[in-house]
């Protein structure tokens, strides 16, 4: 396992001088977002050579490996020309993704909410949002296989695929062995009616249930109000969350976000001990 971090958590004028600040960091990889690069996260057109040739340049200063790209709109938006919009341009960041060689494009399961695919829409248990999310996944799914590329969905409270289980069904359905998950353990808790031991029991539990099927982990810590913070400073047990990872046999980037770039530090020193401390296997 080997700690990752959202590129744009460090602002900066170009891509070089970003990636370049994730190395400063001591961290080896990133997830990279187009936007870094000063284009839409999923490109209207196709990206310019020069553009992917200076990415990849960037990279291989900084000695920065580019773990996975960011790839996320509203799969289950209630507007369909909407969703068939990003469809019709997820092509595009699949030609990126397999240039750049980045093997892996993240994903949202999407919220009914218009104006916000992060944010929490009652409308998002029905079983018309489910069929749609399921329908815009299994699209991307298919290009993905074209492209010879994987993706991963994140199972997150706020969202059409909110829960552990309901990931598994979504993959059932779906069916694509192009389509992964995230694990979040912070997009799975509640803060509000945060237990210590019913926690550990969750994580345990889904990381379990997860487990053959995460290719990515996200570093976010969870506290009171969902607050931006560093690992470390709030209520997850990152020490069980790491080992239990491992235990499930992931080996991938663990990537932190969701944090000023101030508190990078820290989050670097709580993580670099979990993943010290986890047994081998």
């Amino acid at each position: 396992m080997q700690l990752g971090i959202f590129a744009k958590t460090f602002d900066r004028p170009d891509v070089a001088s970003c990636l370049q600040a994730v190395a400063d960091a001591g961290i080896p990889a990133t997830q990279f977002n187009l936007s870094v690069a000063g284009l839409p996260t999923i490109p209207d057109q196709p990206v310019p050579d020069d553009v992917v040739d200076a990415i990849r340049a960037a990279a291989d200063q900084a000695g920065v490996g580019l773990a996975a790209i960011s790839g996320t709109f509203n799969s289950a938006h209630p507007d369909p020309a909407h969703r068939r919009t990003y469809l019709g341009r997820f092509p595009h960041l699949c030609a990126v993704a397999r240039d750049l060689h980045i093997g892996l494009i993240t994903l949202s399961s999407g919220s009914r909410d218009p104006q916000d695919m992060w944010r929490w829409h009652p409308d998002n248990t029905t079983p018309q949002a489910w069929a749609d999310s399921r329908t815009t996944l299994q699209a991307l799914a298919t290009l993905a296989e074209d492209y010879g590329l994987t993706l991963a969905v994140e199972p997150e409270h706020s969202n059409v695929v909110a829960t552990a289980d309901q990931a598994i069904s979504m993959l059932d359905q779906i069916g694509s062995p192009a389509l992964k998950i995230i694990y979040d353990a912070a997009n799975l808790l509640d803060p509000e009616s945060y237990d210590p031991a019913a926690a550990a029991s969750a994580i345990t539990r889904d990381i379990g249930i997860l487990g053959p099927h995460i290719e990515l982990g996200h570093a976010k810590e969870l506290i009171a109000e969902r607050a931006p913070a560093a690992p470390g400073t709030g209520l997850l047990p990152w020490p069980l969350i790491v080992q239990t990872l491992h235990e499930a046999g992931f080996d991938g980037a663990l990537v932190i976000h969701g944090l000023p770039e101030a508190s990078v530090p820290l989050a670097v020193t709580t993580l670099e001990a979990a993943v010290a401390a986890a047994p081998t296997r």
